[in-house]
């Protein structure tokens, strides 16, 4: 264990200041440098450990540099809150910094905030926890630097299905932040707004809408007619009464799911709904003929129900709940 001259823990990370306060003189930093003991990442700030810098390094190194009221933000403050590509999109740290401009120092990039940032603590590796902005504002930092939609759509849809962060939170960053390079995070941050919780049902409502099948809801609840939750639909097309159920074959490996999946299809279809099923397999490889399937599914169903083809959706219902009397109309 490393000890500094005074007898204290020697810091993975310091500045000048501090190396002065832990007993090191000029002399004393000139030599630790020259023996290859320590490492000057920047100007003035030091790692005292003889092997490479990690992330965690860098980002205690940029909360350095940046000076007082500095927080980190993007790539790495989505992982530690359990988000985000396993890979970086850019090799630098993103720290955010009350002023200044923006510059890339080392592996670090400082980019001033014009507007205030609400900071948090998050646990960034071997140093505890470090201020970092909060979640939305890092989502959105982090959606700019990829390319590709992908990876934006499953950190978004994941942030929100697991209800760590808000669509009404992602928007706000959309209006308040960057136009530019911010196509990505808003097709991800509507396919959340239309219902999807997924990136595989942010993709499957792509393809629906592409091939021109119908305007449907994603992940709508199904209510009886005394208003106990029976189901909740993947994709419905309510004038058609009709749904869509994206089943895994994980999901029903053991018997209890697939017993519970036949009990909700049995109760969807004695209220009057239609409903089919198709694995995400099938989706992905059979594209073509699923969708093909599916519209010709929904055609025979408005042709049962007597229902124009293609229905309208009615804004005033969406994303609310499907609600059936007991005489199986459905309640408005």
């Amino acid at each position: 264990m490393l000890r500094t001259p005074t007898g204290e823990l020697l810091p993975r990370i310091i500045d000048t200041a501090l190396a002065e306060r832990l007993g090191y003189t000029a002399a004393n930093i000139r030599t630790e440098l020259a023996r290859g003991s320590w490492d000057r990442l920047v100007r003035g700030i030091y790692f005292t450990r003889g092997e490479f810098p990690t992330r965690a390094d860098w980002v205690r190194a940029g909360l350095l540099v940046a000076g007082p009221g500095a927080v980190l933000s993007g790539w790495d403050a989505v992982r530690a809150s359990g988000l985000g590509s396993e890979r970086p999109p850019q090799p630098e740290v993103l720290i955010l910094a009350s002023d200044g401009t923006h510059r890339v120092t080392g592996r670090v990039r400082i980019r001033p905030s014009r507007r205030a940032v609400s900071s948090r603590r998050v646990v960034v590796s071997q140093f505890g926890t470090v201020p970092a902005a909060h979640l939305a504002r890092c989502i959105a930092d982090t959606a700019l630097l990829y390319r590709g939609l992908a990876p934006v759509r499953a950190l978004v849809t994941s942030a929100v299905q697991r209800g760590l962060c808000t669509g009404d939170a992602l928007v706000y960053e959309l209006d308040s932040g960057p136009r530019n390079g911010s196509a990505n995070l808003r097709r991800a941050v509507a396919d959340v707004l239309e219902g999807a919780a997924s990136i595989s049902e942010a993709e499957l409502a792509d393809v629906m809408r592409i091939a021109g099948l119908p305007p449907f809801e994603l992940n709508v609840p199904i209510l009886d007619a005394s208003g106990r939750h029976i189901a909740t639909a993947d994709v419905l097309w309510r004038a058609l009464r009709a749904v869509l159920e994206v089943d895994s074959r994980q999901h029903h490996f053991l018997e209890p799911q697939w017993r519970s999946t036949m009990r909700r299809h049995n109760m969807l279809t004695g209220l009057g709904l239609a409903v089919t099923h198709y694995p995400p397999a099938e989706l992905r490889e059979r594209t073509s003929e699923v969708v093909a399937e599916l519209d010709a599914w929904l055609r025979a169903r408005a042709v049962e129900l007597d229902v124009r083809f293609p229905p309208p959706l009615a804004d005033r219902l969406r994303h609310t709940p499907f609600s059936i009397d007991q005489q199986g109309r459905t309640v408005a």
